[in-house]
């Protein structure tokens, strides 16, 4: 049943049909999402720590994200777990963690390339070697698992700069090229935006591209032609949230979906919903 839970997961990424993943930072969030049929609970490092009051950046105990998951019933519903660096600073460690979270009933995880309160990345080498890990302990369980490999070149310093540099695009072509070796399932690239660029490394690979949107800044229509598979907002839905004096979740959200209703209708896009 999780294998194929995960199967539909994936074959949900589409570059015609973006999945449009809504952020959640809480429990409350989450089961607001279930009761509007939206079967996908896709969680965010930022808002969930900050909501429970930790600093981003590894600092919400992870023990804390494994009950997280066990309280939204992952064995029921469809939860991908940013899980930021791996929470390890060793392969064990690692693959512990990715144990815990697929016994919990994930079906996907977000990995990044940035280690831990540094603006510095994992070597090429180094990352590789941590996702052949985490390939490894699934095989071990014999289970599967949505692995969303997030690079952070374009994260990283000067955003607006990043967008515009030949050097960088290439850079992070040469990283997707190496991870898409370890067997990987879908590649994240927060901070980027340019769309020339976003079509250059959508025809450099077969992994499904994930990009990162801001709810309030940015029109998702104006990335449907582009060649990105998912499309997720980080932390600016909470952001927007917390904006809204005394709005109720419920209609919060009933909101989020009716901006969406179109898109969706000309399946445009995939919000991933329980039939």
């Amino acid at each position: 049943m999780k294998e194929a839970k995960v199967m539909q997961f994936r074959t949900a990424h589409k570059k015609d049909k973006p999945l449009v993943l809504l952020n959640i930072w809480d429990v409350t969030t989450a089961t607001e999402l279930i009761q509007k049929k939206i079967k996908l609970i896709p969680t965010g490092s930022f808002a969930m720590a900050d909501f429970y009051s930790y600093q981003d950046g590894e600092k919400m105990p992870f023990e804390e994200i494994l009950g997280f998951i066990e309280q939204v019933n992952g064995e029921n519903h469809y939860i991908t777990v940013d899980i930021e660096a791996g929470y390890a600073s060793n392969l064990t460690d690692l693959a512990l963690n990715v144990e815990g979270v697929v016994n919990n009933g994930a079906v996907g995880i977000n990995i990044e390339d940035k280690r831990p309160n540094l603006d510095t990345l994992y070597s090429i080498e180094e990352q590789c070697e941590r996702l052949v890990c985490i390939k490894q302990k699934l095989n071990a369980m014999k289970k599967d698992l949505f692995i969303n490999v997030r690079t952070d070149l374009y994260f990283t310093g000067d955003i607006v700069q990043n967008n515009q540099n030949e050097r960088l695009l290439n850079q992070t072509i040469t990283r997707i090229k190496a991870y898409e070796k370890t067997g990987i399932d879908g590649i994240f690239i927060p901070g980027l935006k340019n769309k020339k660029h976003i079509k250059k490394i959508a025809a450099e690979t077969t992994l499904p591209i994930n990009i990162m949107l801001d709810i309030k800044e940015d029109s998702i229509a104006d990335y449907l032609n582009s060649g990105v598979s998912r499309i997720s907002f980080g932390p600016s839905i909470y952001f927007l949230y917390n904006e809204q004096e005394n709005q109720e979740l419920a209609a919060f959200y009933t909101s989020l979906l009716t901006d969406l209703a179109e898109l969706e209708e000309k399946e445009r896009i995939e919000l991933f919903r329980l039939k």
